[in-house]
């Protein structure tokens, strides 16, 4: 559902030849030119290109190296195009806004202050999860995704007013409002506990995700809009359940890296992937944490303290990092 997240394997249209591959493409392209054009230096040619000492021989390598630059930016650019690929903020914007879905602001920021506090956006992972459930809440709610969308947008449907000013005369007026609450809701679930009642819990940004009640206030009163609910159901807002863990590690490193330096590296780690589950039925596994330590610290093992078992929410919850302690040795073999 969430190409983003999982993406296909790339195409080999978009791969990058080896710098072995190409030269040798170079190579058999340029003494093909040439022997349409100077047959008689075709021998020669591949003579010097079989020897490195030659000049013409490293002038080809070091336009291979080139070439395969050029290779890798044009790929890169041509990857922008797709949302499962995309990370330039720019594009991800452009992408979303083919189903006019906007990056959100988180915090506005201080412009008049010393030095500027500039505005904190809505990430690309989150823009990307909106813009692909918008697909589902083009007419209005009723599934799933159709109010998870909505729950996350608020204010992104305008008003739609019909008037008749005149006879054989018809005005229909769009007002575009910016809502108050709009992007304070990091995530949203829907779920159907009875025919014709739903409940739409939300998840927030700030702190450890649980909703103020003005938010929830708010996004009860928006999706309760005749122009978005479903005359069917009767749907209560309501805040997300956290569920608090705390991590817990062991490192050991070979002689030579910082010890605090390992550990601050860890730290981020460990942040970074609560961050990703932070969101309703998010999970955590000691698995992905073992190997999200070993990636990205150097480490060649260690152990988790905590959590010592598999942390996985219902639809409901969301789980939040409270304290990470991680601690890093060093072995000397």
């Amino acid at each position: 559902m969430f190409p983003h997240q999982n993406p296909l394997p790339k195409s080999d249209i978009i791969t990058t030849p080896t710098f072995d591959v190409l030269l040798n493409k170079v190579k058999a392209d340029v003494l093909g030119y040439l022997q349409e054009t100077a047959p008689a230096d075709v021998d020669a040619v591949r003579q010097t290109f079989d020897n490195e000492a030659e000049l013409l021989t490293k002038f080809t390598e070091a336009f291979t190296v080139i070439l395969q630059s050029h290779f890798r930016q044009m790929n890169a650019q041509a990857q922008q195009m797709f949302g499962m690929y995309a990370t330039d903020n720019a594009m991800v914007d452009l992408i979303a806004s083919q189903l006019g879905v906007k990056r959100q602001i988180l915090d506005p920021g201080d412009a008049n202050a010393f030095p500027r506090v500039p505005p904190s956006m809505e990430s690309n992972e989150s823009l990307l999860t909106r813009y692909y459930l918008g697909a589902y809440a083009l007419a209005s709610t009723g599934t799933r995704s159709g109010y998870r969308f909505h729950a996350m947008t608020l204010g992104g449907r305008p008003l739609v007013k019909v008037a008749s000013p005149e006879l054989n005369k018809v005005l229909v007026t769009y007002e575009f409002e910016q809502h108050e609450s709009a992007g304070l809701t990091k995530d949203a679930q829907a779920r159907q506990v009875t025919p014709g009642v739903v409940d739409c819990f939300i998840l927030a940004h700030a702190g450890d995700g649980v909703p103020e009640s003005s938010l929830i206030n708010a996004t009860q009163a928006y999706l309760a809009r005749d122009d978005i609910a479903q005359e069917t159901d009767l749907i209560t807002v309501k805040p997300a359940s956290i569920q608090y863990w705390s991590c817990a590690a062991q490192l050991y490193i070979r002689p030579g890296p910082d010890a605090d330096v390992v550990k601050l590296a860890a730290e981020k780690a460990v942040q970074d992937y609560a961050i990703t589950q932070h969101r309703l039925g998010g999970s955590i596994e000691p698995s992905m944490l073992y190997s999200v330590l070993l990636k990205t610290t150097g480490a060649h093992r260690g152990d988790i303290i905590q959590p010592a078992q598999p942390l996985r929410c219902a639809h409901s919850e969301a789980p939040y990092l409270e304290s990470i302690n991680i601690t890093v040795s060093t072995e000397n073999l």
